[in-house]
């Protein structure tokens, strides 16, 4: 026989199997591609999905058009829900569509197609069966349980024995015995996903290879069907007829046994400290086996498909409460991030992860800023400048820069300098004047460490850490500031906002006063709505209670974030009830990367429009705008809101003009009369709406500044903080607004990646640095460094400053970063291990004595099965008398037969184990497409087998062929 041990494999096992004249399905491209199976079930008078596929866009639109939201939009050789995405838009279909068609895929699949297809509302069943000569008999039918999580739209939490005596069952083993007729799968293992619609069942897909998984179910189900599963008949339904016709035609009904697979799903991510949710999975009661290749010092991700779970549990017991209350076990320490404790790891808040690269002193004297806009401190801060901006942009100076100089010894105090608060205190160091630095309680060390290149030299006065009380924080600051005479206290970060509120009371100076709607949303809203101004619909709380009649009465869909956020950090759209309730308890039980402790989550309803940027500085009341822009953030990888850049807004336009006003009464509603803000407004049919205020500066790093500088013609919301607080004739002298056209035509594009891996190289940041606009690129990613999917601000690859006289040009550049963006071409990546079709598990295997111990001895047991790759707590035998529903067949092998194996890995392995065991020589072939990675995906139960050969599949069918039959030799194929 030839049989397929892979998704990859099935094309080259069907062909190997008419070319050596062996026990064949034929060749059919319906058996690899979704979209030719549709079609084919669709000829069969079977119920099949609305689709469309193919590798261009223009393949799709035509389906696009006409089909309603949502559509699942997913690769024809898919596996394990790999790639495969609900999308809610046209837009977000045709972006996801090309993400795949620029993306490597995990299963082996080279320059496949792409398929979308009408959203099946139901349940998504399992239907596995074995075939002979077209009789089908059925091994398990199994429920997934599979919801959205952390931005996945198809996460596995597990799968659930489905009674075969049920209605759905008997409705879907006919269903898909007529799919597998329609596909001309006659003999070997096939694995049917199938939706339960409300006209009937309908096919996901057929995988025409054994469930996957790495057979983490087959205990399981050896234990539920009383002695047969899909792994010990497959060899039966090549190799021995009597055997096959003893299988029963479908499972026993009610099962033998009462148990199901749980698979582990992670709402946190960081480097793996303890496993306290392991060793609590492993004291309950129906616990039988874990699988995890997750241990102290691993680096766990936020599970979002079955390769990024944390592991498989086997859970069985007699009494199906009890299964119940362990299940609810598990899912609770999810919810509660209590599997793994984590190392403390560096946090950035705000900002991209990003370092930047700074050159030489010659190259920076070569590059020297000398426009007049452009003051020292400006221009020394953070950036690596490809060019003497003062060469390209004569500028016209839109204000008489004012006398900024320092008179008397005043200091100033500023709360948590981190991010553009650093480069604020760089301004206010260049000017003269001493400071004092408050560091806030709920700052970590690593949030301390995000501090922008141009203040990480700055010798302070002198640092606070914050004291239990207020009082004791002000009176520390009154020591360190001693002789001197305090001038003002700033915030430098949003998680400081409360604290430097509060110290400017206390310390009477310059202050807003105390009030809890400059930090938290919920508040900022209801404020704003009793200033008569438009405000959302929300609600907010710490429980599901204090939401659940919002949702009641609200329509889908909603916002769901924390009320102390920044950078659109744990901000997702959620689109049903439960997904908001889910992504409420994710936010209630996840560290803030912004320094908030216990803080609440709000509610809110979703606004539709553009959303835009208001920056302001403000002294005694007096507002004044620094610059508009429009937030570019679109969906990408998962992510709601990905940051892709900002664009500079017209302050003529008929939107600035409007919303200034509006961000101005914002300001007012909230008591900000002082310093610096960072206003979000979405801008609705409605008219403009606050999203939420940042009572600090504009975030980023500072990486607009100098954009903004030339924009504006000399003012930037940094070097207009210290005048907003020190130096009202300066302050007077800013214009009220910038000016109408901009002095300069530019913006930031925020760097966005659709893979992820280890950096071999950086091509695409060197054809950055050499496009025509490029002004400067801040990244903190180089050779050996991890990049992940971008979901967020926090994963944002790069920041990078575009200008140009000609927008045109400007225009072309930019369409060329995005353009490497899709096609994966800013990295090229180190050749990693890819696991197919199962998380990234390892069993935990005990040594000899220990298996002994727990050695199981069930009568439908044989040694192979019980050896493979689990971990078992105790023996099954003493805890399930359970009755045989076959006789067990004569598998003794006559005669030396050879087996050939496609690609023995995840299942497939445990085939050829069980084959191994019963005697057959096996001779292996590797489909050409598989990588040396892919192929260690094996399980346990067959690393250490002996093949007998193995053979790498050619350059033609006819070779490989040939080449198999050299392997077997004298043996019977």
């Amino acid at each position: 026989a030839v049989i397929c041990g892979s998704e990859a494999g099935v094309t080259l096992a069907d062909a190997l199997s008419v070319e050596l004249k062996v026990r064949t399905n034929g060749n059919s491209a319906g058996r690899r591609d979704k979209k030719v199976q549709q079609e084919l079930v669709r000829k069969a008078g079977l119920r099949s999905v609305r689709q469309a596929g193919g590798t261009k866009l223009s393949d799709i639109e035509e389906f696009l058009a006409s089909e309603s939201m949502p559509v699942v939009v997913k690769p024809v050789e898919s596996a394990g829900s790999d790639g495969v995405k609900m999308c809610h838009t046209v837009e977000e279909a045709k972006e996801h569509f090309t993400l795949l068609m620029n993306s490597q895929r995990k299963v082996g699949s080279q320059n496949a197609s792409v398929l979308c297809q009408e959203f099946l509302k139901g349940k998504e069943y399992v239907v596995d069966h074995v075939s002979r000569d077209g009789v089908h008999k059925t091994t398990m039918v199994w429920l997934y349980d599979k919801r959205k999580a952390n931005g996945g739209d198809f996460v596995y939490y597990g799968m659930i024995p489905v009674d075969i005596g049920s209605k759905e069952a008997q409705e879907m083993i006919p269903y898909v015995r007529g799919v597998l007729d329609a596909l001309g799968m006659k003999n070997g293992p096939s694995h049917g996903e199938v939706m339960m619609t409300q006209r009937g069942p309908c096919l996901v897909e057929m995988n025409c290879r054994a469930h996957g998984g790495d057979g983490a179910w087959d205990p399981l189900a050896m234990e539920l069907t009383g002695g047969f599963t899909q792994v010990n008949c497959s060899i039966d339904s090549y190799m021995n007829p009597d055997a096959f016709n003893k299988i029963p035609d479908q499972p026993p009904s009610p099962y033998k046994a009462c148990g199901q697979e749980a698979m582990l799903v992670s709402f946190a991510e960081g480097t793996v400290a303890a496993t306290p949710g392991y060793d609590k999975i492993r004291t309950l009661e129906s616990f039988v086996s874990l699988e995890t290749n997750y241990s102290i010092g691993s680096k766990v991700e936020r599970t979002v498909d079955i390769f990024t779970s944390i592991g498989s549990v086997i859970l069985m017991h007699h009494d199906a409460e009890i299964l119940q209350q362990d299940l609810n076990t598990i899912r609770q320490m999810e919810i509660d991030c209590a599997l793994f404790e984590f190392r403390a790891e560096p946090i950035l808040l705000g900002s991209p992860k990003r370092e930047p690269v700074v050159p030489d002193d010659e190259t920076m004297s070569q590059f020297a800023l000398s426009s007049p806009s452009a003051s020292p401190i400006t221009r020394a801060r953070t950036r690596t400048f490809s060019r003497n901006l003062s060469l390209d942009f004569e500028m016209e100076m839109v204000f008489e820069p004012p006398d900024r100089a320092v008179h008397g010894q005043e200091c100033i105090v500023i709360v948590d300098p981190i991010s553009t608060g650093g480069n604020i205190a760089a301004e206010a160091a260049k000017r003269g004047y001493p400071l004092v630095v408050v560091w806030d309680k709920d700052l970590t060390e690593a949030n301390r460490s995000h501090v922008p290149l141009c203040a990480r030299s700055l010798k302070y006065h002198a640092q606070v850490d914050e004291k239990a009380t207020l009082e004791e924080t002000a009176e520390a600051v009154r020591q360190a500031v001693g002789d001197l005479k305090l001038g003002a206290v700033i915030c430098g970060s949003e998680a400081g906002v409360t604290l430097a509120d509060a110290l400017s009371v206390e310390l009477k100076v310059r202050t807003n006063g105390n009030s809890a709607g400059r930090r938290d949303k919920k508040v900022q809203q209801e404020l704003v709505r009793k200033a008569g101004l438009r405000s959302v619909r929300q609600a907010g709380g710490t429980k599901l209670s204090d939401i659940e009649e919002f949702l009641a009465s609200e329509s889908m869909p909603v916002v769901v974030k924390p009320v102390e956020s920044a950078g659109s950090d744990g901000v997702k759209m959620c689109h049903t009830v439960e997904e908001a309730k889910e992504h409420f308890t994710l936010l209630m039980n996840s560290q803030r990367k912004v320094g908030s402790q216990n803080a609440s989550v709000l509610c809110q309803e979703f606004l539709k429009g553009k959303e835009y940027v208001v920056d302001h500085v403000s002294r005694d009341g007096v507002h004044k705008t620094t610059m508009v822009w429009l937030y570019d953030k679109r969906k990408a990888n998962g992510g709601d809101f990905v940051y892709y850049g900002m664009i500079p807004v017209d302050i003529g336009s008929k939107e600035a003009q409007e919303m200034i006003p509006y961000v101005r009464g914002v300001l007012d509603a909230l008591g900000m009369k002082n310093g610096p803000s960072h206003g979000e407004v979405m801008m609705t049919q409605r008219g403009p709406c606050l999203v939420e205020m940042n009572c600090r500066a504009h975030g980023g790093d500072g990486a607009w500044d100098p954009l903004a500088m030339e924009l504006t013609g000399g003012f930037t919301q940094v070097n207009c903080s210290i005048d907003s607080y020190m130096n009202p004739d300066a302050f007077n002298k800013i214009p009220d607004q910038p000016p109408s056209p901009y002095k300069a035509c530019g913006q930031e594009a925020m760097l966005v990646s659709f893979a992820e891996g280890t950096v071999a190289a950086t091509p695409g940041y060197d054809k950055i640095r050499t496009l025509e606009s490029f002004v400067s690129l801040e990244t903190n990613y180089s050779i050996g460094s991890k990049v992940e999917r971008t979901v967020d601000i926090f994963t944002s690859i790069g920041s990078v400053i575009l200008m140009h006289h000609d927008a045109e040009i400007l225009q072309q550049d930019l369409n060329t970063i995005r353009q490497m963006e899709i096609d994966c071409a800013l990295f090229e990546f180190r050749a990693e291990p890819i696991l197919l079709g199962s998380p990234k598990r390892e069993p935990v295997v005990p040594d000899d004595e220990t298996m002994s111990q727990f050695a199981l001895s069930s009568p439908s047991a044989s040694p192979i099965t019980r050896a493979r790759t689990r971990t078992f707590s105790r023996n099954l035998s003493l805890d399930f008398e359970m009755e045989m529903v076959f006789e067990p067949p004569d598998r003794a092998v006559h005669g030396q037969e050879c087996i050939v194996i496609v690609d023995p890995i995840s299942t497939g392995g445990n085939i050829a184990a069980e084959a191994a065991k019963r005697g057959y020589p096996l001779v292996v072939v590797w489909d050409k497409d598989l990588t040396e990675a892919n192929r260690s995906h094996v399980p346990l139960c067959a690393r250490s087998l002996k093949y007998h050969a193995q053979v790498d599949e050619k350059a033609t069918l006819e070779e490989t062929a040939e080449a198999v039959r050299q392997a077997v030799g004298d043996l019977k194929l």
